[in-house]
């Protein structure tokens, strides 16, 4: 269609019904462009820290096409709450602090985003349930968003046997803002998987 054909459709398009189908088009591509992009800027350029994993039930480890993932700061205790404690199934944020052994241990939950020191990162945080949150708590179960990672079929098995023997562990990247995704697995110190950006 020449140049001179398409611009005679566009009184078709002048209808109100025509425009907000336009619109709503090039809305949802917006939205999809963004929700790509921020994923890509985070595994680009987010903070690299390796977390541990540890074993979690093995009825519930391996799913379909994705392994359950547990951490050392997926428990945490009801004392490292500072200020007012995070709203009701709000999110939060945990300042995690490297260990001599390697691992992460949660220091502070609070409920905006906190100052930290150098060798901090700070994880956004939801509750596993609504009483997470609750002053008293002994331990709260928080989830991350890097809890599941997808995997090839036939290949959960194994990496549920390296969760059980301690060899697993996840390397995450981490934006300025808390936000964490799974970059890629390694055994025993050496990476062995890597997430695709797209």
């Amino acid at each position: 269609m020449t140049t001179v054909g398409i611009i005679s459709r566009l009184p078709a398009l002048s209808n109100s019904r025509g425009w907000a189908l336009l619109a709503l088009g090039v809305l949802q591509i917006g939205v999809l462009a963004y929700i790509v992009g921020d994923r890509i800027r985070l595994l680009k350029t987010g903070r690299e820290i390796v977390l541990p994993i540890i074993p979690v039930d093995p009825r519930d480890l391996f799913k379909g096409d994705y392994v359950q993932l547990g951490y050392g700061i997926t428990m945490v205790p009801g004392n490292v709450v500072e200020g007012p404690a995070p709203a009701a199934a709000k999110p939060a944020y945990v300042t995690i602090t490297p260990q001599p052994d390697g691992t992460w241990a949660a220091t502070k939950i609070t409920r905006n985003f906190p100052a930290t020191t150098p060798e901090q990162v700070v994880l956004r945080a939801l509750p596993a349930s609504e009483r997470a949150w609750q002053a008293g708590a002994s331990n709260m179960r928080l989830r991350y968003g890097i809890e599941r990672y997808y995997v090839q079929e036939g290949k959960g098995p194994a990496l549920e046997k390296l969760a059980r023997d301690k060899k697993l562990a996840a390397i995450v990247a981490v934006d300025s803002r808390g936000n964490a995704a799974i970059k890629g697995l390694s055994v025993d110190g050496q990476r062995v998987y890597d997430e695709p950006l797209y």
